[in-house]
């Protein structure tokens, strides 16, 4: 059985999306360059913050959908450096209680 990813039409979909957010990042980037153009210097809005963020935001998750798609949820082998320890199973109830 396919996962959801592994489908032609989420394929288009993935990279569709992609274009679509570095098409709304660069818009955004339009804007606040613009803006940028004719505040004083050093002064720092908080739309001006929030559309920074939206560009750099918009930007990666566009240019990962774009580039890789559904490559992303891919299952990766975690070293076993990283992997987490079992919980260790106490030796009785009783001891919980104490």
């Amino acid at each position: 059985m396919k996962n959801w990813h592994q489908t032609l039409a989420a394929n288009v979909g993935l990279r569709a999306g992609g274009m679509l957010l570095l098409g709304f990042g660069w818009a955004v980037a339009m804007r606040l360059h613009h803006m940028a153009l004719g505040a004083p210097v050093r002064e720092a809005a908080p739309l001006t913050l929030a559309l920074s963020a939206a560009t750099f935001l918009c930007g990666s998750a566009g240019s990962a959908l774009l580039l890789i798609g559904p490559g992303l949820w891919e299952t990766v082998e975690v070293s076993e450096r990283w992997r987490r320890l079992p919980m260790p199973v106490p030796e009785s109830s009783s001891q919980l209680h104490r």
